[in-house]
């Protein structure tokens, strides 16, 4: 059994901003998809993030301060579970997927060391399996933009509730299967589906890059490294 049919986890956040080091999360998702599409919530909260939300997060994501003052967990008592449940997923041997995971794995990475938490496991043994990276790698020149909302209509997967934690979890996930089903060369182990993503990841950074400093772009240089090691 190839990874994209079989079990799959997918993890979602949504923060208070861009940048992974100092954004507040402000919602988990983790959510488990059994092979027949089924699913299962192992982590579904909204965080208290203790900071302001900035009013585009609220437009964006539908996540107001009311929500949180009224249903916001205390975040150690989220990412401890959210921690816990990865921890067991990883065991399990159960890859998770993250569209983007240059920015959701060191967002929870920095959220955990700021509450005095444990470390995330490795990658490897966890095996990340990210839909943005592995889509720029086997569909390279395709025009427009990656979203998830976008890359998912290529796939002809439907996207509920965007910028939702659940919505983006199911809809992450189905992409990854599409992708894996098309595409009979990402077909490989978790440690060497790793090593890909990481290669594909720095090749797409350092072409960006190129094109940036040759155009004169005023936007910053990428410098995300893939989760890896």
């Amino acid at each position: 059994m190839n990874w994209h049919e079989g079990p799959l986890a997918a993890l979602d956040l949504e923060a208070t901003g861009v940048d992974p080091l100092t954004a507040r999360i402000i919602e988990v998702g983790l959510f488990l998809f059994e092979t027949d599409r089924s699913s299962l919530p192992l982590v579904e909260l909204l965080i208290d993030p203790a900071v302001p939300i900035p009013e585009r997060v609220t437009a964006l994501t539908g996540i107001s301060p009311a929500d949180i003052a009224a249903r916001g967990t205390e975040p150690l008592d989220a990412l401890t579970r959210t921690r816990l449940a990865i921890g067991g997923l990883v065991n399990e041997g159960i890859p998770i997927v993250i569209y983007h995971a240059t920015y959701d794995w060191p967002l929870l990475e920095a959220e955990l060391a700021r509450h005095g938490l444990g470390p995330l496991p490795s990658v490897p043994p966890a095996i990340l399996i990210d839909p943005l990276v592995l889509d720029r790698h086997v569909d390279r020149y395709r025009k427009g933009k990656r979203t998830l909302g976008d890359v998912a209509s290529h796939y002809g997967v439907r996207l509920d509730g965007a910028h939702r934690a659940a919505g983006d979890c199911a809809a992450t996930v189905e992409v990854a299967r599409k992708i894996g089903e098309q595409h009979p060369t990402l077909h490989v182990g978790g440690s060497e589906l790793v090593d890909l993503q990481v290669k594909a990841h720095n090749t797409w950074r350092d072409s960006f890059n190129a094109y940036l400093t040759k155009v004169g772009a005023s936007r910053p240089l990428v410098t995300e490294e893939w989760p890896s090691g």
